[in-house]
C-alpha cells in the first residue's frame, strides 16, 4: 500500500511541475495578446518578439524583427498557398505594399508544408518580390504557432515603427481602406505616442 502512495505522489508532483513549467516557459518569446481590429491603449500593446526570417527568393538574406524594421510600419501576414482566403487577399496586400514602398515592410510568412508549394504558388502568379516585400517559409510553423499563437489563417498583424503590435486582422475580412487608414495614422504620428 505504501509504494502505491509514493508512486501516486511522484506522479502528482510531476504533473504539477510540468503544468507550471509549460505555463511559464519563455513568456517573453510569445505574444499573449494582440488587439483585434481596434485601437488599443499603449500600455496594453506588446512589442513584437525578436525573430529572424530568411527571404524565400534569396535565403542568404535575413531580416530580424524588430531590429531591422525600426522606423518602418510592418504588415506581418500569416498565410499558406492552400488557404483560399489567404490567396484571395494576397494581391491586396501586395498592392498596399507598393503604395507604401518607402515606409513599409510587408512580410508574408508561409505555413505551407514544403518550399515547393510556395514556389509553385508564386510561379502561377508570376511574382517576384519588391525590395520591401519579404516572403518567408515558416518551416514547421515555429514562428506562426509558437511565437504568435496564430492558429487560423490568414491573420495579419500591423506593427508600428517602434515594433509595437497595434492591430490584428483575423481572416481576409478587411478592406483596403481599413488597412490604409490604419497605416496612414501610424505614418502621420511618426510612430506611437
Amino acid at each position: 500500500m505504501r509504494p502505491n502512495f509514493i508512486i501516486l505522489s511522484v506522479i502528482i508532483l510531476a504533473a504539477i511541475g510540468s503544468a507550471y513549467y509549460f505555463q511559464n516557459a519563455s513568456p517573453q518569446k510569445m505574444i499573449n495578446y494582440a488587439p483585434v481590429e481596434s485601437e488599443v491603449p499603449k500600455h496594453k500593446q506588446q512589442v513584437v518578439p525578436y525573430f529572424t526570417i530568411k527571404r524565400f527568393a534569396d535565403e542568404a538574406r535575413t531580416l530580424t524583427l524588430p531590429r531591422d524594421t525600426e522606423g518602418k510600419v510592418v504588415i506581418l501576414n500569416f498565410w499558406a498557398s492552400w488557404c483560399a482566403p489567404c490567396v484571395a487577399e494576397f494581391p491586396l496586400l501586395l498592392e498596399i505594399s507598393d503604395i507604401y514602398a518607402d515606409d513599409l515592410i510587408f512580410i508574408g510568412l508561409s505555413s505551407d508544408l514544403t518550399k515547393a508549394a510556395i514556389d509553385k504558388f508564386f510561379n502561377n502568379i508570376d511574382y517576384s518580390p519588391a525590395e520591401q516585400e519579404w516572403i518567408s517559409f515558416d518551416e514547421g510553423g515555429n514562428i506562426t504557432r509558437n511565437i504568435f499563437q496564430s492558429l487560423m489563417l490568414p491573420e495579419t498583424l500591423l506593427i508600428d515603427q517602434d515594433g509595437y503590435i497595434v492591430k490584428k486582422f483575423v481572416g481576409a475580412d478587411w478592406t483596403k481602406e481599413e488597412m490604409t487608414a490604419a497605416i496612414d495614422v501610424l505614418l502621420t504620428k511618426g510612430g506611437p505616442d
